[in-house]
């Protein structure tokens, strides 16, 4: 999510009202500075795309686009998509590159311990979204037009949502050293709940600094999530796959878990929202959004990164790449 107390829907109807403008074809007559505004309400069948990647810019780019029943606010999953990139220079847009979109679906579930110490894990449903890579060659406004179909046949409505392409990225990029953060280990705390919200936290995954993973000789897997504070549909068990990839991994690299948000500050109901607790780590890295996964080289520079919604199989590949 970003770093404010909003749904995924409140984006979504936001990309959506400025997607229309975009696409929409008109009487052909140019509106003067006198003319009303006017919003058409979409019928409620129509299915709303809008783009949940962060932080865009010029160059390759993870791309990420939600969809959503508007009737019923539930994400749409495994629909055959595909994107066309606009570059929006002018009243149409110039096509630039098209892409088919591979589906996301991923299973939540979670895990709590009864009273006699057996853990159990139940399935919460499933959340996804729509994932290709987007090359963008001119920082500016660009537009998606999104087409396809649902599972069930249904075919989209040509919607183009837009979103800003900047020249450099506003946080860190590939490449980038890794900044040298000094959070709270298990050893400044008296309880680790006090600095991980997991309903299993693994100790070991804070019992080093950001900083001396990072300049260890070693490869470093870090997320920055927060298991209990999320509040977006689309954040997804990110906690999760990175303790699966800690499980296999844990030997070949660090792993080192920090929540966004001051945790104890929060449960004390010291902030009036998220927001107002933010944990340093946020500002040093340059992070408008949770979660984040940065796998970080040994030579200590950022190699991968993944905001939002990602699956294992990504995050695998991505540190394989560093340890093959």
């Amino acid at each position: 999510m970003r770093f404010t107390t909003r749904s995924l829907l409140l984006p979504l109807l936001g990309a959506l009202a400025i997607g229309i403008a975009a696409c929409s074809g008109g009487d052909g007559d140019t509106p003067t500075e006198t003319d009303p505004v006017v919003l058409t309400p979409l019928p409620d069948d129509v299915l709303l795309p809008t783009v949940i990647s962060g932080d865009l810019a010029v160059g390759e780019n993870r791309f990420l686009v939600g969809l959503q029943d508007q009737e019923t606010g539930e994400l749409v999953l495994g629909a055959d998509l595909s994107f066309a990139f606009f570059l929006l220079d002018s009243d149409e847009g110039t096509l630039k590159f098209e892409r088919d979109a591979e589906p996301i679906v991923i299973t939540r579930s979670y895990t709590h311990t009864h009273e006699d110490g057996e853990l159990e894990t139940h399935e919460a449903g499933e959340v996804g979204a729509y994932r290709t890579t987007a090359d963008f060659d001119v920082a500016g406004l660009w537009g998606v037009e999104v087409s396809g179909t649902t599972a069930d046949g249904q075919t989209l409505e040509p919607l183009r949502p837009t979103f800003s392409v900047n020249e450099e990225p506003f946080g860190l990029a590939i490449g980038d050293p890794a900044p040298l953060s000094e959070q709270l280990l298990l050893s400044d705390v008296d309880d680790i709940t006090e600095i991980d919200t997991s309903e299993i936290p693994i100790p070991e995954q804070h019992d080093m600094t950001v900083a001396d993973a990072v300049t260890s000789g070693k490869p470093t897997v870090i997320a920055i999530t927060t298991p209990a504070f999320c509040e977006s549909q689309i954040c997804g068990p990110t906690k999760t796959f990175f303790d699966d990839l800690y499980s296999q991994y844990g030997d070949v690299a660090n792993f080192v878990h920090v929540e966004p948000y001051q945790v104890q500050p929060v449960r004390d109901g010291e902030c009036a929202q998220l927001s107002d607790c933010l944990n340093p780590i946020v500002d040093e890295w340059r992070l408008q959004s949770e979660p984040w996964v940065f796998i970080v080289d040994a030579e200590g520079n950022i190699a991968a990164k993944f905001d939002g919604l990602v699956t294992f199989e990504e995050l695998e590949q991505a540190l394989l790449d560093l340890i093959a």
